[in-house]
Parts: structure tokens; sequence; C-alpha cells
């Protein structure tokens, strides 16, 4: 038995066994551990805190692939899990939906095992950045508790809005990614027509970057490419 350590651990969820076992055995080749799953309603979601990364197929079921990613993301104890989702629906509406849902990535079938592949190490580096410990997501001396929704830096609790609090979460899911203007507006504030009065994020982003003192530097923003928590403070 090898002793290389896991790359982390993949569930993949899909009711086709051929696409199902063709991911599984490949996959375990790139040296990560997989289980697969059939049902989505089945998935013990809580034996999914250890699991890096979920590749789910939207599925015609009752309780679908898209079911199943809103349930992930609204449990605190999973809403850590990467995800990627498959389908063979090659739509703008439908890949926003997916995205809008918590997915971090879409890709049309039939794909290629390579595309698939490359995918899988990108979304699997973009969540690598906040340290989780205890469900809590954690960003050099600043840490967010999803559950009490308490944001702390050096152990110091800090007074955040609603808002603010939104935004910072989003950002901490992405380290060391940008984030864009339209997308933080489209999350934080979904009610409101996608696109409309755009600059209460940056009102709100500018807030929230004097609240974090000096991680303030770590909050940066680049014209056409949006927000980003990075971990080299910008000079």
């Amino acid at each position: 038995m090898s002793s290389t350590p896991s790359l982390g651990e993949i569930l993949i969820v899909d009711d086709d066994a051929n696409i199902s076992d063709l991911l599984r055995v490949n996959l375990r080749s790139e040296g990560y551990d997989v289980s697969v799953a059939t049902v989505a309603e089945e998935v013990d979601r809580r034996k999914l805190e250890e699991t890096s990364l979920v590749i789910v197929d939207a599925m015609n079921q009752p309780y679908s692939g898209m079911d199943f990613i809103y349930d992930l993301k609204e449990d605190p104890a999973t809403e850590h899990v990467a995800i990627i989702l498959y389908s063979p629906i090659k739509s703008e509406r439908m890949v926003i939906d997916a995205l809008d849902a918590g997915a971090d990535d879409y890709i049309v079938k039939p794909f290629s095992l390579r595309e698939l592949l490359a995918r899988v190490k990108s979304v699997l580096r973009r969540h690598s950045g906040p340290v989780r410990k205890n469900n809590q997501l954690s960003f050099l001396n600043l840490t967010l508790d999803p559950v009490s929704q308490t944001v702390k830096i050096d152990g110091t609790p800090l007074a955040l809005t609603r808002t603010e609090y939104s935004i910072l979460l989003i950002l901490l899911k992405n380290v060391d990614s940008y984030v864009s203007r339209l997308e933080l507006h489209h999350k934080v504030w979904p009610d409101t027509a996608a696109g409309s009065n755009e600059r209460i994020v940056d009102t709100n982003i500018s807030r929230l970057r004097k609240k974090l003192g000096e991680l303030g530097n770590n909050l940066v923003n680049r014209s056409g490419h949006g927000y980003m928590l990075s971990t080299t403070a910008a000079q």
C-alpha cells in the first residue's frame, strides 16, 4: 500500500456508473481519496466535514444536484466544501444558477477527462487559502465563525454590519482570487436587479477595509477584475 499522503477527499455524486467509475479511477490515480454516491438525497452530510470537493451531476431526480448544492451551502458544517457541477445543459442561465447556488465551477457534458482534472486542481487550489478549524475560516490573524457569525482579529471581536460580514465571508472563501463587483452585488443583494447600483459594493468595501485596520491592506481591487483578499499585503 502506498504511503503517499492523499491530496484530499472527493465525493462523486452521479447515478451514471460509467461516468462515476471513470472519474473515480482517474482521480485516485492522481492521488485523491474518492468515494461515490448514486443518490444525492441519501448522502450523509454529517460525514462530509473532511471532504475537500464534491463533483455532482445535475441529475434528473426529485432531489437534484442543484438541491444538494443548496443544502451543502446552507449547512455550516459543509458550506466550506468545494463543488463542481456538471450537466448536459449548455446555457448561460444554468451556469449562473449553479454559481449562485454555491458551485465553484460548472462543466458541460460531455467533457474531456483532462479538462475535468485541471478544473479539480484549480478549484482545490482556490480553496486552499483560508484555513478551517472547527468550521471557522482563518486568514492571517483574522477568524470568522460562520455558526455564530462573529469575526475576530487577534481574538478581539470586530463589529461588522450584516452586509460587511456577507462581503467578508465571500472574499474569505476566495482568498487570492478576484471576485467581481457584479458577483458580490448579486450575492449580497440578491433581491435587487443584477448590476443595478453596483457602486454600493465599493462603498461597503471601503467601510470594511477601514474596520479591518492593517488587514485592510490585504483587501485589494483591480479594475476589470474585482476585489480580493490577498495573502500578500498591498504596498
